[in-house]
């Protein structure tokens, strides 16, 4: 036990001056440089500049780390994990904020793109783009007196304008001599588990010509949709008693 005592202490003199001198470092997480020590506990290793090919990886290289030498934490993001020294840290820092960058770049041309293009809605309610969309649900939500004909008979434009002014659930609108009103069709259903509230609700509208005393139904068409796939698929194997999806059986 004396000899294990010896080397321990001659160890502990060798890796003194590793732990006692203050180096710059940083993070490439948040960017931050800061002045620190190593540590002897933690979870980032500092590597001791060896190398290895990988043994499993053609053309890969294997960084080998000390086993007490650890980065210390990040002053700011208290990772770990991140700690490089200062340069390095700095260098992949900028390097992700540059990727970011052009990601968000790329990001906003597709979208720029995309928002320039037509808006179809049907074949008869249709926009020069999609700003021209959005202003019209906002100026509509705000003067529904101004609505078309064609605007009325689309459930999904109604269901815009519904959200747009009153939120989620099911409201009524005035709308010169019509009466708007929104129905939601649950087709919702549980998971197989009994935990998770699946499925989605079928917005469907009911418009009352006022001065005619005429009713017709907008959207009443994805309703019975959703009802006839539903009948003919099932949901999921909690909603299926035979657990065979309403298939037959094979062979």
């Amino acid at each position: 036990m004396r000899g294990f005592e010896k080397l321990q202490e001659l160890k502990d003199n060798m890796m003194k001056p590793i732990y006692e001198k203050r180096r710059h470092l940083g993070c490439e997480l948040c960017g931050t440089t800061f002045y620190g020590y190593y540590k002897n506990t933690g979870t980032n290793a500092v590597p001791n500049g060896e190398e290895s090919p990988h043994p499993t990886r053609e053309g890969w290289i294997r960084v080998h780390t000390y086993d007490d030498v650890f980065y210390p934490d990040c002053p700011d993001c208290w990772f770990p994990t991140f700690v490089r020294d200062a340069k390095t840290a700095k260098l992949i820092f900028e390097r992700e904020q540059e990727k970011s960058r052009k990601k968000e770049e790329r990001r906003k041309e597709r979208k720029a793109k995309k928002d320039a293009q037509p808006v179809y809605v049907d074949y008869k309610l249709r926009f020069e783009n999609r700003q021209a969309y959005n202003e019209r649900i906002i100026h509509l939500a705000g003067s529904p007196d101004d609505l078309t004909k064609y605007e009325i008979m689309s459930s999904y434009f109604l269901d815009k304008i519904f959200w747009k002014k009153f939120g989620k659930g099911c409201h009524t609108l005035e709308s010169r001599h019509f009466t708007i009103k929104k129905h939601l069709y649950d087709g919702t259903y549980r998971s197989n588990s009994g935990k998770t509230r699946m499925g989605s609700f079928t917005p469907y509208f009911e418009v009352t010509n006022n001065k005619t005393g005429k009713v017709r139904e907008v959207g009443t068409d994805s309703v019975l949709r959703h009802i006839e796939r539903r009948e003919q698929f099932g949901t999921n194997r909690r909603n299926d008693p035979k657990r065979n999806w309403g298939l037959p059986k094979n062979g």
